[in-house]
């Protein structure tokens, strides 16, 4: 069998999710546990926080992305050597796409079997915490207009609490009339503040600090939470640890070629949106990633037979990305050699003519598509999509449908987004062009993640085959 894990769930957003599972994760590391961490949902901001914090990288699990067949293979496909799994949710506990609430944490828990502990804001009230309790262990839900039932909540964290009276007052309260344990409370602490900015938490690897706020963290859990009746309440799936491949997944890959490729993927401090699962689907396709930093290196890897350039925060970085004109001299004349690209979100940003940052700061870029990319002052994308293709690509087919995630406070101007007819996934009605297409290029806004579309990764793996074979050095 797999590791046992347990889901970190909230009522709402804000509560401290991150916070207290990056803190769980490094105190549970120090005493010699070897905890995996995962994250519901698209986020790729706060799994760098819980992969520095456990010491082993943290993993997405998505059951609109991917698919709910598929979540367990990957639960336990990234729990290989782990003693425990410890999995924070997104937004609040039952919160997803539409008043059903689908692809929520509760969604989550329940196609694993994984256990919930809920964490309380305890700032404010007292005896009616165990009613907020009650509430979210008992709820019953729908899903595709069947009535489900709710996850396995087994104990209660209260957040924003020393030892105390009113930690006894709550405790009883919620033990009493919810008949929940209280499994323990972590006191404020401000040493370890998490600041943000607008598509999140600022990511770890921005943060030179970071290491001792986790530090501080976990003394805080230490010295308020039992995590000994906490990880007891693990539990593991039914899920055997060397699961075969998803059947969907499968029958894909089965005559996929596994002959060798190099692609660079762009991964430094600017450009860090990947989801591990996508990229070793890649490896396991023939394609040896080699990691590239368009902000600090001179050049892209010579041997390279193709480009990833993931979503980040070009528009943080303009002068380093614009200042480096050895590294966008090197792609332009790839790119003249139809080099195979596939562009997300922030890369997309970089690949444009310019960009504007938020403080009007503007800086010129590769210049590869027609575009003006400019930072505005609100969201203007925010949820899960469906992107049906409208023409050929190098990673599907025209008429094809991927489901992604988009995110983003930019928006561009100039040439006609061709490449997708994009619909939001809560209200299918709206929907939108996006994407922009070349030769052996294709660049938008959507987020992609390869366990979902299989076919678009071996696609993109040939692509990049088959341009090598094409141009042999």
């Amino acid at each position: 069998m797999t590791a046992p894990g347990i889901v970190i769930a909230a009522p709402e957003s804000g509560v401290g999710k991150t916070t207290f599972t990056a803190g769980l994760c490094r105190a549970l590391a120090r005493r010699g546990v070897r905890v995996q961490p995962f994250k519901a949902g698209p986020d790729f901001i706060d799994p760098s926080y819980h992969t520095l914090a456990a010491g082993r990288e943290c993993r997405n699990l998505d059951g609109f992305l991917t698919s709910p067949a598929t979540l367990p293979f990957l639960y336990a496909r990234g729990c290989g050597g782990a003693d425990v799994a410890v999995v924070e949710g997104v937004m609040g506990l039952y919160d997803g796409i539409g008043s059903e609430g689908r692809n929520s944490t509760a969604s989550l828990a329940r196609a694993l079997s994984l256990p919930v502990v809920l964490l309380l804001d305890a700032t404010k009230g007292a005896t009616s915490l165990a009613a907020m309790a009650l509430g979210f262990a008992t709820l019953s839900t729908a899903e595709d207009g069947h009535r489900v039932p709710p996850p396995s909540v087994v104990g209660v964290i209260l957040c924003g609490l020393r030892e105390g009276e009113r930690r006894t007052l709550i405790s009883e309260a919620v033990e009493r009339f919810a008949g929940l344990p209280v499994l323990g409370s972590i006191r404020h602490v401000p040493e370890a503040h998490f600041p943000s900015r607008h598509l999140g938490l600022i990511p770890a690897a921005e943060r030179s600090e970071l290491s001792l706020q986790l530090e501080r963290l976990a003394d805080a859990i230490d010295e308020g939470v039992s995590l000994e009746r906490l990880t007891a309440l693990a539990k593991a799936p039914s899920v055997p640890a060397d699961a075969a491949f998803p059947s969907e997944v499968a029958r894909v890959l089965e005559a996929a070629p596994r002959k060798r490729v190099c692609i660079a993927v762009a991964r430094d401090k600017v450009f860090t949106f990947y989801y591990r699962d996508g990229l070793e689907l890649l490896e396991e396709l023939g394609a040896e990633l080699l990691e590239t930093s368009p902000a600090a290196d001179a050049a892209l890897p010579e041997e390279i037979d193709g480009l990833y350039l993931g979503g980040g925060y070009p528009e943080e970085f303009l002068g380093e990305l614009a200042g480096n004109e050895s590294y966008l001299a090197d792609l332009r004349r790839r790119r003249a050699l139809g080099l195979p690209v596939y562009a997300e979100c922030g890369g997309m940003m970089y690949l444009a003519r310019e960009i504007t940052g938020r403080n009007d700061e503007r800086a010129e870029l590769a210049g590869l598509l027609d575009l003006s990319v400019t930072m505005t002052g609100r969201l203007r994308r925010f949820g899960y999509v469906e992107a049906r293709l409208e023409t050929e690509t190098l990673l599907a087919s025209r008429g094809e449908v991927l489901r992604g995630h988009e995110f983003h406070y930019s928006e561009s101007a100039g040439e006609t987004p061709t490449a997708y007819l994009v619909r939001r996934a809560s209200r299918p009605e709206v929907c939108w062009n996006e994407g922009y297409v070349r030769p052996n290029l294709l660049a938008s806004y959507v987020h992609l993640h390869f366990w979902g579309c299989p076919g678009a990764a071996v696609r993109f793996v040939d692509t990049c085959r088959n341009w090598r074979n094409a141009n042999v050095r």
